[in-house]
């Protein structure tokens, strides 16, 4: 059961009651055009379904069995990944799993690269996986981001050096366009394990795909009940469009107040 009490006074309190209600008008029409998918950029609404979708796909089983094989094989898990390539699994990570369980045998570390390019970050990342088994998930639609692809190509160097190019490939997981893109013609080249990002789905939305699935499940955490959970919400939220019963709603109002003002 998903527990929707919210504190609407106070939101009424931080915002004011008159202006949050006088926005319901405006609430109630984007929340239509939302749901009935037919506003600018509606191409990119594949979240809306995305837990359920996943739930019966078939897909988790895919990622628990690769999460398995890379948690059996390494002390630490690089996932690299800008903006919403990696954020989203950073907060589920950070919020769902145990502080200390990383210390606890058969739990990797789960640490980012390609978020930034400086060579002192990247320079001590290198000195740490001289010492740890590891494997590496790169995330990219494209593969040719800057940050990302940078790092990307001084961590396959330095996997391929430790472990030998054929032990490497079996360490890295990429997650990619379908079709196109640099990292999807590289990954089909090496041959590596690869999940993949729907076109319908924004970087930022994309926790619930493999992007955010499989760094978590590397973390130990029950990505099933995590799905379960979002289409849980999902259906609390489809109810209702009313400000003082939804709490996106009332977020939505808020942050407008605060914006126009």
């Amino acid at each position: 059961m998903v527990n929707l009490k919210i504190n609407i006074d106070g939101i009424y309190a931080f915002a004011g009651q008159d202006k949050i209600q006088a926005l319901q008008h405006e609430v109630d029409f984007n929340y239509k055009t939302l749901l009935d998918k037919n506003g600018r950029g509606n191409e990119f609404l594949g979240w809306l379904t995305l837990a359920d979708e996943t739930l019966k796909s078939g897909i988790i089983q895919e990622i628990n069995a690769t999460a398995f094989e890379i948690r059996k094989n390494s002390e630490v898990v690089v996932v690299i990944g800008i903006g919403g390539s990696y954020l989203g699994a950073r907060a589920v990570i950070e919020s769902l799993k145990p502080h200390f369980q990383q210390y606890q045998k058969g739990n990797p570390e789960i640490i980012y690269a390609g978020q930034n390019i400086s060579e002192d970050y990247l320079h001590d990342l290198l000195q740490l996986l001289d010492k740890k088994d590891y494997s590496i998930i790169v995330i990219s639609k494209s593969g040719t981001t800057t940050e990302p692809a940078l790092a990307f190509r001084l961590l396959k160097k330095h996997i391929e050096k430790k472990y030998d190019k054929e032990n490497a490939r079996k360490r890295i997981v990429a997650i990619t366009d379908k079709e196109k893109g640099a990292l999807k013609k590289l990954a089909d080249a090496e041959k590596y394990t690869s999940f993949i990002i729907p076109d319908d789905v924004g970087g930022r939305f994309s926790v619930l795909t493999p992007v955010g699935l499989l760094p978590a499940a590397v973390a130990g955490i029950d990505i099933k009940e995590l799905l379960q959970g979002a289409s849980a919400m999902k259906e609390e939220l489809f109810k209702t469009s009313t400000i003082s019963d939804n709490p996106a709603c009332s977020y939505v109002a808020a942050r407008n107040i605060l914006y126009r003002s």
